[in-house]
């Protein structure tokens, strides 16, 4: 285990290299430009010329790459164009947000999803079934944007119980912390909440159909047992998967909740980044998702082994 560990870490770098390489590449072939974004467009070509120099961006794009990859390896993020703080330290201020909005979300879908998906698979058919399934089908449908303005509309416009946007420190208070979390938590959810739940549900569909659980069934093992503690240990497996995969959508998905919500984290610091061209920002927070993606992966292969003991990762699998 320990050496299929470190193998796939090792396997990080060339996955991290081709992700910055092409978000490089990419930005330098989006239209605009960092030194116009800087001065406005009322700039002359000299000032814009100027300013593109002090950049860096006047060379050639393989050494602008790597001049950033020398100072990547350094531990070095770079400076903002805009705010012109380091990026390590802009990332770190709004790092924090973001992962308790994934967070939030992720365990509200799985809470929620895995017993509805085991419900439905044992009433198979059944007016919950059919009422459940319905539900899933729309979670997976729904926009993120739109479900999140139909939030803001009913709970804070309408009802008035949660607020429409920003983020409470914790200093302020549990509740009111809370109270801003819930709705950005349950728009992010929402897609998590009808996968893990179909996918749970055609997974517990195929185990209890194993000869495995007629026999415990036939050895008078009660029912909450037979399901509980043979049928769904066997039937997670698929379902970690797709909550690995999850995690890093979860994070990518969050630029348009934050956005949406107001709420200050990295998604909504990449967009903002993108919108005034500003490269430094914009490659640090892809590296970073690339990077929560891929360890989160790695961590899913992990529990494999632990979900099922019988599940053996052999050195070659690396």
């Amino acid at each position: 285990m320990t050496t299929y560990i470190i193998k796939r870490l090792f396997l990080l770098v060339p996955v991290l290299l081709g992700v910055s390489l092409t978000t490089f590449l990419l930005l330098r072939l989006t239209p605009g430009d960092p030194a116009t974004s800087i001065l406005g467009v009322q700039a002359t070509p000299v000032e814009v010329a100027r300013i593109r120099k002090a950049l860096g961006l006047d060379k050639p794009w393989y050494v602008q790459y790597g001049i950033w990859l020398g100072n990547i390896f350094q531990g070095d993020l770079g400076v903002s164009y805009q705010s012109k703080k380091p990026v390590a330290e802009l990332v770190r201020q709004r790092f924090p947000a973001t992962l308790e909005l994934t967070v939030a979300a992720l365990l509200f879908s799985t809470l929620l999803a895995i017993p509805i998906g085991i419900l439905t698979a044992i009433k198979r058919n059944t007016a919950a079934d059919h009422a459940f399934t319905s539900f899933g089908l729309f979670g997976i449908s729904m926009p993120d944007f739109w479900f999140a303005i139909l939030l803001i509309l009913v709970f804070s416009l309408y009802l008035g119980w949660f607020p429409a946007s920003g983020r409470s420190p914790w200093a302020a208070g549990i509740g009111k912390y809370f109270k801003h979390l819930v709705l950005p938590a349950l728009a992010l959810g929402l897609f998590n909440i009808g996968a893990l739940m179909r996918f749970t549900r055609s997974s517990m569909l195929e185990v209890i159909g194993q000869d495995y659980i007629r026999t415990a069934r036939a050895k008078g093992l009660s029912e909450n047992r037979v399901v509980l503690h043979h049928a769904l240990r066997n039937a997670l497996i698929p379902t970690i998967t797709v909550l690995g995969l999850q995690i890093g959508y979860a994070l990518g998905g969050s630029v348009i909740i934050e956005q949406v919500f107001a709420w200050p984290g990295i998604g909504w610091l990449a967009l903002t980044a993108i919108n005034q061209r500003d490269y430094p920002v914009v490659m640090a927070v892809v590296l970073i998702n690339a990077l929560v993606f891929v360890l989160s992966n790695l961590i899913v292969d992990v529990l494999y082994t632990w979900v099922n003991p019988r599940i053996r990762i052999s050195e070659e699998a690396a």
